[in-house]
Formats: C-alpha cells, sequence, structure tokens
C-alpha cells in the first residue's frame, strides 16, 4: 500500500512501553526457587518463604542473610513494523540485587523478612530503517528514513514480613504482609525525514513524535500459606491478593509536522500536553497448589499457581488516549523442580515453567497497547559449600511467540487531524517474539 512520505511516520510512537504488567513471572527470587522454575510452595524452605509460602519459614535452617546478584539480559521483535518490512528489535540489559533475607526462631515461631526485585529492566534503544522512495512508474524520486528510539527504566521492588508457627510436627501456617513498589518511566519517539528529488533540488519533509511517561504505584499483598509435610508427600498451599494503595500517573507528549505544502485544513502540525492520573488498577487474587516429594537421592517439586480474572470498565484520561486501566486475563501457570543431591550440601536443581500472557486482544477497544505471548522456560542451578559456604550458581531461559496489537497509533492521528497509518484489516496487530536470559550468583553469609 503506498503512503504518502510526508505523512509516514515510525511505528514505535504508538507503543506505550509498559513495566511488564502482562506476565507474572517475570524474574523469579530465591536460589532454591530459581532452580526449580518457581515450584516451591511445598519445600519453602528458606528465608524466599515469605513471597512463596511463609508456613515453610519454620523449616528454614538459617537465620542469615542470603543474596542474589542476577545479570538478565531481554529481548523483543516485532515483525515488519517500518515500511520496508524490517522488524524492530528491542533488548534490556540489567543487574539486579535480587534478594536479602534475615530470619529467626522463637521455639514454634518463626519470623523473617525478604527484600526481593522482581522485575527490572534498563533500556536504551534506537531502531531505525532507511530505503529509497518510488514513483507509480517505479522511478526513484527520493529517500526516505523512520527512526525510533527508547529510554526506559522499570523496577518492581518487594519487602515482606512474615511469621509463621508451627502446629504439629507435620502441620505449618504462616502470614506475611508484601509491600511493593512500582515505578516505571520512559521517554519514547519516533519519527520520519524525507529527503525528495526536484528538478530544482532537495525538498526535505518529516515528523517528530516524542512521548514522557511515568507511572508510580504502591500495592500491598497479603500472603497466607500452609504446609502439610508427610511421608508421602508434602503439600502447600498458598492465597495471595494484590492491592493498590497509590497512583501518580503522568504522560506528556509532543508531535511536530514539518511540511513544505500546506497540509489539509483542520490538521494540528503540532501537538503538546500533558495529563495526569490517580485511578488504581484493580488485581488479580493468586492461588497456589504445591506438591513436592523426596526419594532417595531425588526431590522433585510441582507448582500450579492460579490467577483470577479482572473486569473493569476501561478507565480513559482523554478519549484519544489508550486506557490507563484494563481487564486482566484468568491465568494458571506450572512448575516443575527436580533436585539431585550429591550430597547434603552438594547438589543440582533443574525446572521447567510456564509464564502466561494475563492480557488478550479485544478488536473492540479503540486504543488498545497489548501484549500477548506465552512464554515457556528452563532454569538450572548447582549448589556447593566448596568455598566455605553455601554457594549457588545457575542460569533460567524463557522464549515465547505471539501477538502484539498496538491500536493507539489511530490515538496519534486523532491529536494530529491526519491519517498517518494505512488502514489495514488485522486491527493493528502484529507478530511478536519474546526471550529472557538470566545467569545469577548466590552465597549465603
Amino acid at each position: 500500500m503506498r503512503r504518502s512520505p510526508l505523512l509516514l511516520i515510525a511505528f514505535l510512537y504508538s507503543i506505550n512501553v509498559m513495566a511488564d504488567d502482562y506476565h507474572y513471572k517475570n524474574l523469579l527470587i530465591g536460589t532454591k526457587a530459581i532452580g526449580l522454575g518457581g515450584a516451591f510452595t511445598a519445600i519453602s524452605d528458606d528465608l524466599s518463604a515469605v513471597f512463596y509460602n511463609p508456613a515453610g519459614l519454620t523449616n528454614t535452617e538459617t537465620s542469615n542473610s542470603a543474596s542474589i546478584s542476577t545479570f538478565a539480559w531481554e529481548r523483543s521483535s516485532f515483525e515488519g513494523v517500518f515500511s520496508n518490512g524490517d522488524d524492530l528489535t528491542r533488548s534490556s540489559f540489567s543487574i539486579v540485587p535480587s534478594f536479602l533475607g534475615f530470619g529467626s526462631n522463637q521455639g514454634s515461631w518463626q519470623w523473617g523478612i525478604g527484600f526481593g526485585v522482581s522485575d527490572l529492566a534498563t533500556e536504551r534503544n534506537y531502531d531505525s530503517a532507511s530505503y529509497t522512495l518510488f514513483n507509480e512508474q517505479n522511478i526513484s524520486y527520493g529517500t526516505q528514513t523512520e527512526f525510533a528510539n527508547i529510554d526506559l527504566d522499570n523496577t518492581l521492588m518487594e519487602l515482606a514480613t512474615a511469621v509463621a508457627r508451627k502446629i504439629t510436627p507435620q502441620f505449618s501456617i504462616g502470614a506475611s504482609l508484601n509491600i511493593k513498589y512500582k515505578i516505571f518511566e520512559a521517554i519514547q519517539g519516533s519519527g520520519i525525514n524525507s529527503e525528495i528529488t526536484t528538478p530544482v533540488g532537495s525538498v526535505y519533509a518529516g515528523f517528530n513524535a516524542s512521548r514522557r511517561w511515568r507511572d508510580e504505584i504502591i500495592i500491598v499483598s497479603p500472603i497466607l500459606g500452609l504446609l502439610y509435610e508427610t511421608d508421602a508427600v508434602n503439600i502447600g498451599l498458598k492465597y495471595a491478593k494484590d492491592i493498590a494503595l497509590e497512583r501518580s500517573f503522568k504522560a506528556s507528549h509532543n508531535i511536530f509536522v514539518s511540511s513544505p505544502t500546506p497540509l489539509p485544513p483542520g490538521s494540528k502540525p503540532a501537538s503538546t500536553g500533558t495529563i495526569h492520573g490517580n485511578k488504581l488498577q484493580p488485581y488479580s487474587s493468586q492461588w497456589t497448589l504445591g506438591l513436592a516429594k523426596r526419594i532417595h537421592d531425588f526431590e522433585w517439586s510441582m507448582d500450579i499457581d492460579h490467577y483470577t480474572e479482572v473486569n473493569v470498565e476501561e478507565f480513559y484520561l482523554a478519549d484519544i488516549l489508550p486506557a490507563i486501566t484494563r481487564d486482566i486475563k484468568e491465568v494458571t501457570n506450572l512448575s516443575i523442580g527436580l533436585t539431585f543431591y550429591q550430597s547434603t550440601n552438594k547438589y543440582f536443581r533443574f525446572g521447567v515453567f510456564t509464564d502466561k500472557a494475563n492480557d488478550e486482544i479485544n478488536t473492540q477497544l479503540p486504543f488498545q497497547r497489548t501484549e500477548v505471548i506465552d512464554l515457556l522456560g528452563f532454569s538450572m542451578d548447582y549448589t556447593t559449600d566448596a568455598f566455605g559456604v553455601p554457594f549457588s550458581i545457575g542460569a533460567y531461559y524463557k522464549y515465547g511467540t505471539g501477538e502484539v496489537r498496538v491500536a493507539d497509533i489511530r490515538a496519534v492521528e486523532n491529536l494530529v487531524g491526519l491519517e498517518l497509518y494505512p488502514k489495514n484489516n488485522d486491527f493493528d496487530t502484529t507478530s511478536a517474539t519474546k526471550e529472557l536470559i538470566v545467569v545469577f550468583i548466590s552465597a549465603n553469609f
């Protein structure tokens, strides 16, 4: 489909880059839990139990702290974004101080405090595509460059305090209160530079659009846990509910069009604006069933995580912009882990887990921006006491394919009053891939 070189702008302006609210297992927390792919609810015998199952604190054998340094690399690719068919690729690299915990026991009671970073990304990306322009007679009449940039900082930090009690030698209960602080900030822009060749010389035209986006949220998450241990199997149960307490949302934009010829009447060659909001996003409840069993030198574990759906009336700060609240789809994730013990203090862990998207494409929403990519993950680590303290090194990898919908490009058209993008039959949806690699080192001290 032929498009005006003046009005064609880069696809990326439409992408409301967000903290990854579309997945629940962004970064795993805790040494053993990471190695097992998160299948830890029926084990929970270290200080990360404050997040997975506080009842498991009664089995914690150490009161010292644990730390993990995580090196995370993430890559996403959106197919056929630029007008010449090139893909848009984004990547980020982060060093994450993933977990720090303290705890102690008082008789049949155990308390614990844990700090975790469960989502973090620092992204500095620029991408462009250049190509030759041809007229209907297939004669070259100029060149065009589309460009896009993203500067992004995204963090989700969690601080949990927990207490647990062993009711019987087999049965324990626990509760924790988790405070989450989520902050997302991005500066993103895109545009076009065209050079049109004429008999009297080159004529230049272009378009530039930029947006600054900041979303700051405080969430409280009460967690209840049960752990029942038998010779046949260990059973763990957890319930958690995220409740948003406070939100501060701000977005601003700048759009400028440069044209050597007059634009159509009613169009806006320049548009700036700022919007504020504090509407709270409702979140899902989480129910988890965990099973674990040790047979000689092998221990297997499994978690079934179910997240309830959330239906809301989408809230818009302006009738030409995407909603700042959304529905959340019901999701069930599965984790399976296996531990092989070489000795009491030396063992390998392996895990397989899913990380499904909790959103879906709804073509009835005019300016929807969403990502629907289901991920499959694999994890492994090795623990040894060769350095005088329990020391672990490992990694996990997630990969998935799916679709993204970026219908908020139509909001840009409404702001400017020009038809900037060609109409299509796929509701502004494109195929996408996503992958994440995490390498971690952990030590108790």
